[in-house]
């Protein structure tokens, strides 16, 4: 099974990925942070990341990307997947591509307003001023992407609830599905 934990740059995927991995840690559950292998991918494909310098951009790394998640499909792992699905591509290379082998999925976007996403970005001590600057910029597109484009994704809103809050949630909706 592949758990998707999608939303906009800022809104809390890898924190609420990494907390349901721990709640399903006795599920063979299997934290994957889109970002790392992204960044390590670079490193390694210099040329190749010249044809779309963000991982949702990128068909290269996608297709890559999706390899290693097959991997872990075949040891039988239940993936959770921190990742901005932002655009048709990771639609295509991902989303639909698994569906069509028949790979148990569920689609979780994380949501929050835009204002609250850019306070986030704003007061993360992880992100660089630069970096917080270009995740600011991108956050209005890819909550209209984001709604425009998957209707059929659980919509979990992260405003005015703590971690524990929002992680139950998700894990509820993974029970009502099993």
């Amino acid at each position: 099974m592949i758990i998707w934990i999608d939303g906009a740059n800022g809104v809390g995927k890898s924190c609420v990925a990494e907390e349901l991995a721990k709640v399903f840690k006795n599920e063979n559950a299997e934290y994957i942070e889109s970002d790392l292998y992204w960044m390590k991918w670079m490193g390694e494909n210099p040329v190749k990341t010249l044809a779309g310098m963000f991982p949702y951009h990128n068909k290269y790394f996608l297709k890559e990307f999706r390899n290693e998640l097959e991997v872990q499909i075949h040891l039988e792992k239940m993936l959770i997947v921190s990742m901005s699905l932002v655009d048709k591509l990771c639609k295509a290379e991902l989303l639909d591509y698994f569906e069509a082998r028949q790979i148990p999925m569920m689609h979780v976007i994380l949501e929050a307003s835009k204002d609250i996403i850019k306070l986030r970005i704003k007061n993360d001590d992880i992100r660089n001023q630069e970096v917080q600057r270009q995740q600011m910029e991108k956050v209005g597109w890819q909550v209209e992407y984001l709604n425009k484009n998957y209707l059929e994704a659980i919509r979990v809103s992260t405003e005015n609830k703590n971690i524990e809050e929002i992680v139950d949630e998700i894990k509820n909706s993974i029970e009502k599905m099993s």
